[in-house]
């Protein structure tokens, strides 16, 4: 019973890693483009 839930919960936890990059790269993207044009204009001034 207890070797059966392992690769049960390995599955989940690659699964919760897989959408949270899937989510988190995007947004990081975002924030970093976001942050480089900031701090482009920052430095033209």
């Amino acid at each position: 019973m207890g070797s059966g839930c392992v690769p049960e919960a390995m599955y989940t936890d690659w699964t919760a890693v897989a959408l949270l990059l899937l989510t988190a790269a995007p947004l990081a993207v975002v924030v970093s483009t976001a942050a480089f044009f900031i701090w482009r204009q920052k430095s033209k001034r």
